[in-house]
């Protein structure tokens, strides 16, 4: 009788396990009150577990919550990682939370990630139903199709002389022999074609945009007789891919780096360590790798607050734990990796440039050291100080993310970084150029309640705590001019500094990133150049490709800097950058004719000191490969004609949509669909089509 009683039980068990319902979300956005400009959206979380002992994580972008009805709370705990808490005496049922919080910029920026965990077992992910407010199509920009020539491509040929009575080309050979010729700028060929093809080159750069012409002039069946000649304005011209905040694959990198050798780019800037994650391996610091660069569901503390044992808390997008390879929250390049990336890039002219952001922007780093501390007792490479007091909020919404530029381990870690990096481009055999080290968003308030900045300063008769970042970049320089190698950094690493360290900073920099140069910030760019700071324009209003193409709530990415598509990008003017935004981010015309006004003017000598453009693709809303990919093109094929052909026809124009500006884009556009889009489809990428 008893074994019949636990075979029943057992049974019942059983079958209700079988047949229990999961948890599921359902998320519904609200509409946003014209008053206070905020949105009631809900939460509901279908069949929650029993009781009141659990927590629903998820990831949002940051917004202040407030919740209106419902048995819970909704609590951020940094970065965009929030958490939703039952009331411990809630019944049973749905639980259904409104909130109000931010309108929704598009849909990409709704809460995501939800993974529920009871209390003592692990998370497990929550599916998610979105019921979202209608969204109207937005059209695009006008532009009318032209008839293309086979010389049509991206960027642009300079100079081309066709010979309608020399023979056509019918086959062009895989292998062109190259003549080199002295005399020419960087850069420069000339391709003659007559039946036969013939090359020169100034240099082996020359010869290698040679070669991709070529490729391009295959697709078609025949070239007429002519001659090309052909060279960049500007000496770099780049991409930046954050790999940090969300990791970009080996195989993949290898792919974007093909395509942008496509269109003879040659410099990848690889954000490589920031907040959110550290993504090559450095040896001797293994817990940059084996800690910073995975995410995981942390514990949750009796106090509300949380430990990260074995990996960073999630953000941007979820990672159950670290062995969570789905996402792009987890992975790094090995040692071996980074060396065969950096041969790739140089076998196709692309000079890496390694970045790991500091003295903000480190959580990563910061946490990663404390972990090895913790762990092995060696606070060698130590970049925090447990005595520090100082409260701050960054931008991204961290409150520990600042390096203590106070203590010697801090520039043991650096220099080790250092020594890591140039062992690996020795290895792989390929120049380093620079070491980017940021230098941007310190938040303020960092280092305040430091005992060893208070006592740094007190040594050094200093009360400003300014008077740090000037300590902190003349400590790097040691290091850099120590080893031979130069700087590069963010606007901000130039900004605030007493002369004499600008001076010496200005004589190390490789190049400075000037991003904030339109909406009022748009005078630093020349000011820089004039002064002979190498500057490479990085304008968000024109080349951050992490905006979205346009203002539909169906589009992928960002809107605080408004909307960059392939017309915004197109229109950027190196040498008149106040004059780079044709129509806003509504379509209207904007005044060109008194744009810049009353601001620095580029001089003659400061001119060679803008020495290139680079677009930015930042990977807060990526959240696979086909994102960055779509994000990038054929959004940044502005760009890359504006670096290779710096000075268009129509520069100096003062109607938005004067003919030579429209005629030269209808050209470039036409060139897009006609000859990229194909390009596209054959190698299986995902786009924007216009």
């Amino acid at each position: 009788m008893r074994m019949k009683s636990l075979f029943c039980l057992l049974l019942a068990a059983m079958l209700g396990a079988a047949c229990s319902t999961p948890s599921r979300v359902v998320w519904t956005e609200g509409s946003t009150d014209p008053d206070s400009g905020r949105a009631t959206h809900t939460l509901a979380l279908v069949n929650p577990p029993a009781g009141g002992d659990w927590t629903l994580w998820f990831s949002q972008f940051r917004t202040p919550v407030q919740v209106l009805e419902g048995e819970g709370t909704i609590e951020h705990l940094g970065g965009t990682l929030y958490r939703l808490a039952p009331g411990k005496d809630r019944g049973k049922g749905d639980l259904v939370l409104k909130y109000e919080a931010r309108p929704l910029a598009n849909q990409c920026r709704a809460p995501e990630g939800f993974y529920l965990q009871r209390k003592g077992k692990k998370p497990v992910p929550v599916e998610a139903e979105y019921v979202f407010l209608p969204a109207e199509p937005m059209p695009g920009f006008a532009w009318n199709h032209v008839d293309l020539s086979v010389f049509d491509m991206i960027p642009r040929l300079k100079k081309i002389v066709v010979d309608p009575a020399g023979p056509s080309t019918t086959a062009i050979p895989d292998d062109v022999p190259v003549t080199y010729v002295e005399g020419q700028r960087p850069g420069w060929y000339r391709i003659t074609l007559n039946g036969e093809v013939t090359v020169e080159a100034a240099d082996s750069d020359g010869a290698y945009y040679a070669t991709v012409t070529l490729d391009n002039l295959r697709r078609a069946s025949t070239v007429p007789s002519a001659v090309v000649e052909d060279w960049p304005d500007l000496p770099y011209r780049g991409i930046m891919l954050d790999i940090s905040r969300n990791f970009t694959k080996k195989d993949n990198l290898l792919k974007l780096i093909d395509i942008l050798s496509h269109y003879k780019v040659n410099r990848l800037h690889l954000h490589m360590g920031d907040d959110e994650g550290w993504r090559v391996e450095i040896d001797g610091l293994p817990e940059l790798t084996s800690y910073g660069a995975y995410r995981g569901i942390p514990v949750l503390k009796e106090d509300g607050s949380i430990e990260e044992p074995d990996a960073l808390m999630p953000t941007y997008c979820m990672t159950p734990d670290r062995n969570d390879t789905e996402t792009m929250g987890n992975g790094y390049y090995s040692h071996a990796d980074f060396v065969d990336i950096l041969r790739y890039a140089d076998a196709r002219h692309i000079r890496v440039i390694p970045e790991f952001d500091t003295p903000g922007h480190s959580r990563a780093a910061v946490k990663a050291m404390e972990y090895r501390a913790r762990t092995t007792g060696d606070t060698t490479y130590l970049l925090s100080e447990p005595e520090d007091t100082s409260k701050y909020v960054s931008v991204q919404d961290y409150t520990d993310n600042a390096i203590n530029v106070a203590l010697p381990s801090t520039y043991a870690f650096i220099g080790k970084v250092f020594d890591g990096l140039i062992a690996l481009y020795a290895e792989a055999g390929v120049p380093l150029e620079a070491i980017h080290v940021g230098g941007d968003e310190v938040p303020e308030g960092a280092w305040v309640g430091s005992p060893a900045c208070r006592a740094l300063m007190e040594a050094n008769g200093k009360t400003d705590i300014g008077w740090l970042k000037d300590y902190y970049i003349n400590r790097v320089l040691d290091i850099a001019e120590a080893k031979g190698v130069k700087l590069a950094g963010w606007q901000e690493v130039g900004q605030h500094l007493e002369p004499a360290t600008f001076d010496r900073l200005r004589k190390n920099l490789a190049f400075t990133n000037l991003w904030a140069v339109s909406r009022g910030r748009d005078q630093l760019a020349y000011t820089y150049a004039n002064e002979g700071v190498p500057v490479v324009l990085s304008n968000s209003s024109n080349a951050y490709f992490d905006f979205a193409y346009n203002p539909s709530k169906t589009e992928r990415g960002h809107n605080w800097g408004g909307y960059v598509d392939e017309r915004r990008s197109f229109s950027f003017l190196p040498y008149d950058i106040y004059r780079s935004v044709r129509w806003d981010d509504k379509g209207r015309p904007t005044e060109l004719a008194a744009a810049g006004e009353g601001k620095p003017v580029l001089s003659a000598e400061g001119k060679p000191f803008i020495i290139g453009v680079q677009g930015q693709l930042w990977a807060e809303t990526l959240r696979c490969f086909d994102h960055v990919t779509y994000y990038l093109f054929p959004k940044a094929l502005g760009l890359f004609e504006r670096g290779w052909n710096a000075s268009p026809a129509w520069a100096d124009t003062t109607q938005p949509d004067d003919p030579a500006f429209v005629e030269d884009f209808d050209r470039f556009f036409t060139t897009v669909v006609e000859r990229e889009y194909p390009y596209y489809d054959s190698i299986g990428i995902s786009y924007h089509r216009h």
